[in-house]
């Protein structure tokens, strides 16, 4: 078996979220039954000590996999700040670039007016 193969399981198993939450809900109804504060207490804290550990080594493999793909992005780094980022395909474009957009948005917006004016007068 190769390493970085995933395991073919089913588990958790592909079934309705809500449903899937609700269980959680009925196993928690389900310990606290016969169980003392102190009980409840301990099991809880086991439980989310469980649930900690899956989400900081799954976290951690999120980050290698997105630096793999060079897909991790961080909106706050001085390139993003100054104009380049992900979300840009040309890190150089200004606001003067992109004046013909802008010329083009405030005509339709003019035509958009003249029409709510016609219509003002007609409803009149």
């Amino acid at each position: 078996m190769q390493e970085n193969m995933p395991p073919n399981n089913n588990f958790p198993p592909n079934i309705d979220p809500t449903t899937f939450s609700f269980t959680a809900v009925l196993v928690g109804a389900i310990l606290v039954g016969d169980l003392d504060v102190n009980e409840q207490n301990a099991i809880g804290n086991w439980f989310e000590l469980v649930g900690q550990y899956v989400l900081t080594n799954a976290s951690q493999q999120q980050l290698i996999e997105s630096r793999i793909e060079n897909t991790n992005i961080n909106i706050n780094s001085k390139k993003a700040k100054h104009g380049g980022g992900p979300y840009t395909s040309n890190s150089n474009k200004s606001n003067q670039n992109q004046r013909s957009e802008v010329d083009f948005i405030l005509q339709e917006l003019q035509k958009i007016e003249q029409e709510l004016q016609n219509l003002k007068k007609n409803s009149t």
